[in-house]
């Protein structure tokens, strides 16, 4: 049998068994612990679920709030990629540089980027300002070490043939070093958007008016736990697709391209 249809086979029936054990406990009172209300009412079972989806994604109100927590991550990537990139390419390339910074970045790099919530609210008040800061700090450190590994990797052999060739620094940058670590760029932003996704939820709870983040809020406010649950697992599913249909094929085909150079 097809190896792929094996593991979506797999897949399908790890589903199946995580339905039935969810809809049990949804109506036992989670295995008995509570009464059958209280259990509906803490863990709705799939059909309650399902029936909330629906009517969010009729009405637009999910994926409107889900379209505006997929621009603030991207904003907040994108910006850490700007930053991270020519960070992580200096620290490799200057060795006085990389002494002066790396101190300052593994610092840094530990913090998760729900811990910026109180400075990026002093900093930039309440709104996509600070959501978009938080999500930045969260997926910067990844960004950096993968950059830096991947310049550090680079042969040396190949910066000195361009220098003697008189090569200038951006065109050691631009025609050795970013081709030559561009595998290692997409295992960074793979994990950097990761963290931004993970970031996103507390990045909206800074008093943003929407997003997912938003949402997730109203949920807990209301004891809407269906409308809560549905977020959280949007969550898991946005970063599955992204991976699934953008990282796992890009990523196949810088290995294959650095495997035959």
């Amino acid at each position: 049998m097809n190896q792929k249809l094996v593991l979506f086979l797999r897949g399908c029936f790890s589903f199946a068994v995580l339905l039935a054990v969810w809809y049990a406990a949804s109506n036992t009172g989670i295995f008995g612990r509570v009464d059958v209300d209280r259990g509906k009412l803490l863990l709705p079972d799939p059909g309650t679920m399902a029936l909330e989806l629906w009517e969010n994604i009729k009405t637009g109100y999910l994926l409107y709030n889900i379209w505006v927590s997929l621009l603030r991550v991207l904003k907040g990537f994108c910006l850490a990629v700007v930053i991270g990139m020519p960070i992580g390419i200096l620290m490799g390339m200057s060795e006085t540089i990389r002494n002066f910074l790396h101190p300052i970045f593994r610092l840094f790099a530990p913090i998760p980027g729900a811990a910026w919530v109180p400075l990026a609210i002093l900093w930039f008040g309440l709104g996509d300002s600070a959501a978009v800061f938080i999500i930045t700090m969260g997926a910067l450190s990844p960004i950096i070490t993968n950059t830096l590994q991947g310049v550090m990797e680079v042969d040396e052999k190949l910066i000195q043939v361009l220098r003697i060739m008189d090569a200038g620094g951006w065109q050691i940058v631009k025609y050795c070093i970013i081709p030559s670590i561009i595998p290692y760029l997409v295992s960074g932003f793979r994990l950097g958007l990761g963290f931004a996704w993970r970031a996103v939820i507390a990045a909206e709870l800074v008093g943003v008016p929407n997003g997912m983040g938003y949402v997730l809020n109203v949920g807990r406010n209301t004891a809407n736990t269906a409308i809560t649950l549905i977020v959280i697992l949007s969550l898991g599913v946005i970063m599955m697709l992204m991976e699934n249909l953008f990282f796992t094929p890009l990523e196949c085909f810088t290995e294959n391209w650095k495997s035959k150079e």
